[in-house]
């Protein structure tokens, strides 16, 4: 598959990890700018400086092995490298794109579109667009739009009559593909996961008044301890509002929130519900208008044990890649390469088993993905 993703967001990362004589081991600390309040009059009031951070962890390996017999490498197998490592390789980068995809939906809360309807119009796009103005996205020729074949085909369909550039509308008819429209480059990817929302149950309502924080306390699930929430669900609370990331002032959008590790419920049917962003409604990090109400109900997004694709739209700096190079042994067949288009750092070592006349090669890659910008991000849902 086409690597869509990988190959747009940030991998600048890469050069801090395995620096030989300065390692930093596997985190990496991601620096947010800080955020200030401002006052009027000739006063001033210093502010302490609270400085926040996301983590970027190399977490994650992944590996292909094969093996072959003395006789088939000397025998059989012509240009090793080309028809069977390279094959591997793109096993591995595929994989790398997989994770980066559900890591993105599951991190991101914005989304627009119908989990039951297929877009007829480009008005989704245009949607996707202003969330990201809302949260003070760059407006720099850096926003994506990764969609599923299925949402590219309908795309096309809904462009066809508008106005365009003759080079784009060219494109479309000759290649179909869509290239940059709405304050997008478009970029279909055959990765574009699919979600499955949680099988629910009764009817959920914020436990107390005043909560703040990362986790919100809810009753209202039917009485049973049971699996409630899935990973990457989202709802939204009545009156609690996104917050502008410069001013603090409503956007007049209610803000949605991500669960961020499934969720069952206690035998009362109470949870505690683990969420994105954290509820903040006052300071320079202000999140929300305000705190939700007790007994306020949640509005879960999508229909329970039901599936949708999760296309998502994205500034470049919403979400980054990280990879180092694996070690290298001494006396073996090895090697280290990296695309320069995708980040991706892939290791290939080739030893002898004697016992069993193999030649056994591993091919393998160390990375971790983070979403250091979620708000620069929306979820465009559809069947």
């Amino acid at each position: 598959n086409n690597l869509g993703f990988s190959k747009v967001i940030d991998h600048t990362w890469d050069d801090k990890f395995a620096v030989s004589g300065a390692k930093i081991g596997d985190t990496l600390r991601l620096r947010e700018a800080p955020r200030y309040a401002v006052t009027k009059g000739a006063v001033m009031t210093p502010q302490n400086t609270v400085d926040s951070n996301k983590t970027l962890t190399l977490d994650q390996q992944a590996v292909v092995g094969i093996s072959f017999s003395s006789v088939e490498r000397t025998l059989s197998i012509d240009q090793f490298s080309a028809r069977y490592l390279e094959s591997a390789a793109v096993a591995l980068a595929n994989q790398i794109d997989v994770d980066g995809l559900t890591m993105a939906y599951q991190q991101t809360g914005n989304s627009v579109g119908d989990p039951a309807t297929i877009m007829t119009t480009l008005d989704f796009a245009y949607a996707a667009g202003r969330l990201l103005d809302e949260s003070s996205a760059p407006v720099d020729g850096k926003r994506y739009m990764v969609i599923s074949p299925k949402l590219q085909e309908a795309t096309l369909k809904a462009a066809m009559p508008l106005f365009n550039s003759q080079t784009q509308i060219a494109s479309q008819y000759t290649k179909g593909r869509m290239g940059t429209m709405g304050g997008f480059e478009w970029i279909m990817d055959q990765n574009v996961r699919t979600h499955t929302y949680g099988a629910r149950g009764g009817a959920p309502q914020v436990g107390a008044a005043s909560q703040t924080g990362s986790t919100l306390a809810v009753t209202g699930f039917t009485a049973a301890a049971a699996p409630r929430l899935k990973k990457g669900d989202t709802f939204t609370l009545p009156l609690v509002y996104k917050a502008n990331y410069l001013t603090g002032d409503s956007t007049g959008q209610l803000q949605t929130f991500t669960v961020t590790a499934d969720v069952s419920s206690l035998a009362d049917g109470s949870a505690s519900i683990p969420i994105s962003p954290p509820i903040t409604p006052t300071g320079t990090n202000k999140t929300v208008t305000a705190s939700p109400a007790a007994g306020a109900p949640l509005t879960l997004i999508g229909t329970a044990s039901a599936t949708s694709t999760q296309n998502i739209a994205f500034h470049k700096s919403a979400f980054v890649l990280g990879m180092a190079p694996l070690q290298v042994p001494a006396n073996k067949e090895a090697a280290n390469a990296q695309d320069p288009d995708t980040g991706v750092s892939i290791r290939t070592i080739t030893d002898y088993d004697i016992l069993n006349d193999q030649f056994i090669t591993r091919i393998d890659c160390l990375y971790g993905w983070a979403a250091p910008r979620s708000e620069w991000a929306v979820r465009v849902l559809t069947p």
